[in-house]
């Protein structure tokens, strides 16, 4: 069997007001094959911030208790059409894709782990400073306007300005605990 190809070419585009209603049918789907072994599904990435520019793919983050269930339950997944990619580029997260239109990738985390919080950071932190939305969007932009058409190579060229920005929202975040978290909707 031959293994899929993880990078592929990307576009950038506007944010498409359709993206958290794509996200809460597929988190449906998703929490529908994987039942008990999910115990929390979230929108993250660019779809999942308002105003922010991104490729047209919706992420949405699964929690799981153990590293081990997502594993196991991953197949159920690929029944779904999911392309596995397992724990690739990232260890602790499990890297699943699938291609429509519309296109959704899924990452599957221990709840709580460092994976799920920075993703869950940097969503909310980008929520609260529209300073900084502007910003990633502008280095997104630049990015892509460099030639960056490949996911590597878009990846590599905002690796940097995406490093700064985990740091500034996980700090955020340890300063916030005990703030109300924010209105997202938990399938």
């Amino acid at each position: 069997m031959k293994t899929p190809e993880v990078d592929e070419p990307i576009t950038l585009v506007e944010p498409d007001p359709q993206w958290p209603a794509l996200y809460a049918s597929e988190a449906e789907r998703v929490r529908g094959v994987l039942g008990a072994v999910v115990t929390r599904i979230e929108h993250v990435g660019s779809t999942a911030v308002p105003g922010l520019v991104g490729k047209p793919i919706v992420d949405l983050l699964v929690g799981v208790r153990s590293l081990d269930e997502g594993k196991a339950a991953a197949p159920r997944l690929v029944a779904l059409g999911y392309e596995d990619f397992g724990e690739v580029f990232i260890p602790g997260r499990l890297y699943l894709r699938r291609r429509g239109p519309p296109d959704f990738n899924v990452a599957i985390a221990e709840e709580g782990g460092a994976f799920f919080t920075a993703q869950l950071a940097v969503r909310d932190y980008l929520r609260a400073h529209p300073d900084e939305v502007k910003a990633y969007a502008d280095e997104k932009r630049k990015a892509y306007a460099h030639g960056a058409r490949l996911f590597s190579t878009y990846s590599q060229q905002k690796n940097a300005f995406v490093t700064s920005l985990v740091e500034r929202a996980l700090a955020w975040a340890s300063a916030s605990r005990g703030a109300t978290p924010s209105p997202e909707t938990q399938t």
